[in-house]
């Protein structure tokens, strides 16, 4: 039922964004890309162009000859120049190195990058770097504080792993353990023609617009769970933030009356603009804080004695039911009991 409602979800908020783009004026404009095997950062970054009222309409013409390129509106992937006032987008070129966030020309590797992300853009991260909020605001109707808020989260879920894989950077160091070929990349990577099949330039022209479809679909479908999912929930997180001394007077227990909220990321940017890291030690409603970027680290374990119990005595507060193995949730049938729990672990 759940996975039902998550699809109906999605349907539902790709259609508001068709509806609020419907009655925008449009033109058509070219829009160019390089032919032969396409990749998921060209295939979006056509898809983004195509939410601008700008390119709504716009052709895609796929081709490696400059003299093709060079009348053309706007070109991304292709003809070795990144030059934003000409509408030349491509990140192949010889010293290319530019981030999401970063000053333009500013670095040449990863570790001089500028700002927050250090990641090399692909031709969708640079059509995303420039018109990524502008396309947000029309899709979502969100205000400016929040379209920054969802593009940065935008860009950590979906761009910056097409930025990544298109510019041959691996998610770790070392020999992978297994191999993940479900994501955006991979997908798109199969619409093209296999070796051993047979397709002209009208078939292959098909297909990248059916990939192009598809990593808008897939676009569409994470901006919604961003904006009417990741985004509200922010809120909640802050005003409990702001209400924790009114639950504990140490400051160390939040409560959250929502459920099953992404509280985790809100409370660690939170926390990092109030200058309070660290102090928040247990959120009420069943979940522990771990330690950002390892799920698995508590910042404070249940105590020893209490984990993988049952209707745990030893601890002498009513309700208790569960305590985990590994220390880092505890279920209560009731507020009380588990703020009394929380408090007992770090007193």
């Amino acid at each position: 039922a759940s996975q039902v409602a998550s699809v109906s979800a999605a349907a539902a908020f790709a259609a508001r964004a068709a509806e609020r783009t419907r009655s925008l004026p449009k033109s058509g404009g070219r829009v160019g890309t390089h032919s032969g095997t396409f990749q998921a950062d060209e295939a979006l970054a056509c898809w983004l162009l195509r939410q601008l009222p700008d390119y709504a309409q716009a052709e895609v013409i796929r081709s490696r000859d400059l003299q093709v390129l060079e009348p053309l509106d706007i070109v991304v992937d292709v003809g070795a120049s990144y030059d934003p006032s000409r509408l030349r987008f491509d990140h192949h070129q010889r010293g290319f190195f530019e981030t999401v966030d970063g000053e333009m020309g500013k670095a040449a590797c990863p570790e001089q990058a500028t700002g927050r992300w250090k990641t090399k853009l692909s031709s969708a991260g640079l059509v995303y770097k420039h018109f990524g909020r502008e396309i947000i605001a029309r899709l979502a109707g969100t205000d400016a504080a929040s379209t920054e808020l969802v593009f940065a989260e935008v860009y950590d879920r979906l761009v910056e792993a097409v930025d990544c894989i298109d510019n041959g950077v691996e998610m770790c160091e070392g020999a992978l353990r297994f191999k993940d070929l479900s994501g955006i990349a991979s997908r798109v990577a199969r619409l093209n023609p296999r070796w051993n099949e047979a397709s002209d330039e009208a078939d292959q022209y098909r297909r990248f617009e059916q990939a192009s479809a598809l990593c808008g679909a897939e676009f569409l479908d994470i901006l919604g769970d961003v904006v009417e999912g990741w985004l509200p929930a922010r809120g909640v997180v802050e005003a409990a933030l702001q209400k924790r001394l009114q639950v504990h007077p140490s400051g160390q227990v939040l409560r959250l009356d929502a459920g099953s909220l992404p509280w985790r990321g809100h409370l660690y940017e939170l926390e990092r603009a109030e200058s309070i890291v660290g102090q928040v030690k247990f959120v009420l409603y069943a979940d522990q804080v771990p330690v950002e970027g390892r799920p698995f680290t508590n910042r404070l374990s249940l105590p020893e004695s209490w984990c993988g119990l049952r209707a745990i005595l030893s601890c002498n507060k009513r309700d208790c039911c569960f305590a985990h193995a590994n220390g880092f949730i505890a279920g209560n049938s009731s507020a009380e009991g588990a703020l009394a729990l929380s408090i007992t672990s770090y007193d």
